[in-house]
């Protein structure tokens, strides 16, 4: 699954279609030089991103989850 997603927002929408021990794995920051190779961020906006987020924040603009979840048979 991708998109934009708080995690908890992105837990709870497991949980409801059935999915039960869940489990992150890792959890990765993504800066404004890793959302550049993503072709959904097209060079003005990733210029855009560089002029408006602080430049303390630019190395963590997002954040991937990897995460292990069972669906029982009877989900």
């Amino acid at each position: 699954m991708s998109g934009a997603l708080a995690e908890r927002v992105f837990v709870e929408k497991i949980g409801k279609v059935g999915f039960i021990d869940l489990h992150v794995h890792e959890r990765r920051a993504f800066g404004i030089e890793d959302v550049a190779n993503i072709p959904l961020f097209t060079p003005d906006l990733i210029e855009l991103m560089y002029e408006l987020i602080p430049v303390q924040q630019q190395d963590e603009v997002a954040t991937a989850v990897t995460l292990t979840a069972y669906k029982p048979s009877n989900a």
